[in-house]
């Protein structure tokens, strides 16, 4: 088995605590929502994350929402994203853009 650049890297440059590596970006034209729905897939290790630019908050909840889980594959990280953001994007609901949403 060969090592990764990723373990090189962090072999030679003992101070990196973690590196991601960017995917991809995706970005959906949503109907009735002014800003487009941006998803950047990130893989860490083994896992994979989809980062949204917007966050939903369904009417009389409290907070924002936005997934934050991890996935196995990229596919199943963009899933999840566009999925969390349907799930809470009820009549009345409101959507916050995140600025440093990428990161």
């Amino acid at each position: 088995m060969t090592s990764s650049p990723d373990d090189d890297l962090a072999r030679q440059y003992p101070d990196i605590r973690q590196m991601r590596e960017t995917v991809g970006t995706y970005e959906l034209d949503i109907r009735d929502v002014e800003v487009p729905l941006k998803i950047r897939i990130i893989r860490t290790g083994d896992q994979y994350f989809g980062i949204a630019n917007l966050a939903v908050r369904e009417k009389g909840a409290k907070d924002y929402y936005r997934d934050t889980g991890s996935y196995p594959s990229k596919e199943a990280a963009l899933h999840g994203a566009v999925a969390g953001f349907f799930l809470h994007l009820t009549p009345g609901a409101s959507i916050r853009e995140i600025k440093n949403w990428g990161t």
